[in-house]
């Protein structure tokens, strides 16, 4: 599976909430199914999320992921509400 394709189909036909503040808020309320960090996330935000939510480590920086997902400045943190058309939860099957 190609992160960067299922990341792009994620943002375009499902529901992610970008940042690690809102990223955080998801998580404690419940709604997200799968946070992505990336690598230089933050460490509060990464041990906050990982036992709580599946998450998925990003290979490269929080600028590569913004761009990834077609936004023009950097994302350490986004939360998967709703996967849309995307395939991205295959990783965890």
């Amino acid at each position: 599976m190609n992160i960067d394709r299922a990341l792009q189909v994620v943002v375009k036909t499902g529901k992610v909430i970008m940042g690690s503040n809102e990223t955080l808020e998801a998580v404690k309320k419940g709604t997200a199914e799968l946070v992505v960090l990336a690598s230089n996330c933050p460490t509060h935000v990464r041990a906050e999320v990982e036992t709580k939510v599946k998450t998925l480590d990003y290979p490269d920086t929080s600028a590569d992921l913004g761009a990834a997902c077609g936004k023009p400045y950097a994302v350490a943190a986004l939360a998967v509400i709703d996967v849309g058309e995307s395939d991205i939860l295959a990783v965890f099957r």
